[in-house]
């Protein structure tokens, strides 16, 4: 889903972060019903490219940080989120947040099968 949403950026801008965070955003746009969502979440060192907060309906609902990144591998981005603290604005949601890590290769050319492929990794915190 975030490859077909991110998909839909033009070529132009396809490879910038705000093009990224849109393209999640749109990929993930029936998490409304569940989250609020918050890009570039301050966290005190930096900003978490996309929170979602469960609304308080649905408190069994993880809180996912998010972390962008291109040209990196995705524990480059889980680590940024480690390494700057992210979670401890979120403290509250201990045991029940998940950080995400979404990355992609930008300087392939559009023959490569690995062109506009993304990677994820997922922790629990």
């Amino acid at each position: 889903m975030v490859e077909k949403a991110h998909n839909q950026a033009a070529n132009k801008t396809y490879n910038d972060e705000a093009a990224l965070s849109y393209g999640i955003q749109l990929a993930y746009y029936a998490a409304l019903k569940y989250y609020t969502v918050i890009p570039e979440m301050d966290s005190g060192k930096g900003f978490a490219d996309i929170t979602f907060l469960p609304s308080p309906k649905f408190p069994d609902k993880p809180a996912i940080l998010v972390e962008l990144k291109y040209e990196e591998k995705e524990n480059t981005a889980i680590d940024q989120i480690i390494r700057q603290n992210y979670p401890d604005r979120l403290t509250h949601y201990k045991g029940n947040l998940l950080l995400v890590g979404i990355t992609y290769q930008k300087g392939l050319q559009n023959t490569s099968p690995e062109f506009k492929h993304h990677t994820c990794k997922i922790i629990k915190a």
